[in-house]
């Protein structure tokens, strides 16, 4: 049992901690980081027990900075943002207190020692073997969100076979942390959401039949302000290429209708129209309280969602 403890340890330490009512991105926050110590502890118990192993533990140490050490980093800083300084004080000493407790015993096997290091690798190595626990990808990359897909770190998603997408390929790279979901957008054929599901930033993949009167649609700024919601501001557009079809990026503010009074939403909008449709790929963050400025965040996620835009292609 003490063999299960440990190599379970840098998974399961965070699981006692008594989770109050915080936002699902605060305790993945908290899951993550608390995974993030836990291994590195138990790399240190195993190459303080097993000196063979102290310079493969200090090597994987060291390989994993570029992405764990990073996912630590940043997840600490956001729990710091998002938590009173007693709350993250208590967080901390609840996570040191169960990695001492389930390391305090000799591990029983240098073979299982020999096992964790190599899970460790294969993470570290992103062998689909060992697949990444929840919120790392997240975490790594929440101070420059783009960087995930300069890093490789997506995955492909067509459009081929949906239901709603009417026959309309469009195939595009969406970062691996993002969460595919039901959108409720009727026009909307996919969702993404940061994190897991679980922040407040979306990708949304749009494809809309154009009316007979509209077949020669040009998009420009005059068509863009005659397109939007009257609650929607149109901030700015410049022209874009979405798989070589000259195209529109808009960027819209819209205040949301009721239920969610008081709301708003901030988004980009790539927009190309070809073969009587609308092909739009829209970033967006929100929805947030009307009065709160989306300028830093929408700046922060602007690259990311460039990049998505212009590496889609539509195949159909």
């Amino acid at each position: 049992m003490r063999t299960l403890l440990f190599l379970f340890c840098a998974l399961g330490v965070w699981g006692c901690y008594p989770q109050q009512h915080h936002d699902p991105k605060v305790l993945l926050a908290m899951e993550t980081y608390a995974f993030l110590k836990g291994q590195g502890a138990a790399l240190k118990k195993a190459a303080s027990q097993f000196p063979a192993f102290a310079k493969e533990a200090a090597d994987l140490q060291q390989k994993a900075q570029a992405v764990f050490g990073r996912a630590e980093k940043n997840a600490e800083l956001f729990l710091r943002q998002q938590l009173a300084d007693p709350q993250f004080s208590s967080f901390q000493k609840h996570i040191d207190s169960l990695i001492n407790q389930q390391l305090r015993h000799p591990i029983e096997k240098k073979e299982y020692a020999a096992k964790f290091l190599q899970a460790v690798k294969d993470k570290i190595g992103f062998s689909p073997a060992a697949p990444l626990p929840k919120g790392l990808l997240a975490f790594a990359y929440h101070d420059a969100p783009h960087q995930e897909i300069i890093d490789g770190h997506t995955v492909k998603f067509s459009t081929k076979g949906h239901p709603k997408a009417d026959q309309s390929v469009v195939v595009l790279p969406i970062p691996k942390s993002w969460e595919a979901q039901e959108a409720q957008m009727p026009a909307a054929v996919q969702q993404f959401t940061s994190c897991e599901g679980k922040g407040n930033e979306k990708i949304l993949i749009v494809i809309h039949d154009l009316p007979q009167e509209y077949q020669n649609l040009a998009l420009n700024e005059k068509s863009m302000q005659e397109m939007i919601p009257p609650q929607s501001r149109l901030i700015r557009t410049e022209p874009v290429t979405i798989d070589d079809m000259p195209g529109i990026m808009a960027e819209i503010e819209e205040i949301l209708d009721e239920p969610q009074k008081n709301m708003k939403v901030r988004m980009l909008q790539f927009m190309a129209a070809s073969g009587g449709k609308l092909y739009c790929v829209q970033g967006s963050i929100g929805p947030a309280a009307a009065y709160q400025n989306l300028d830093h965040q929408l700046r922060k996620y602007e690259p990311l969602f460039r990049m998505v835009a212009q590496a889609a292609r539509i195949e159909n």
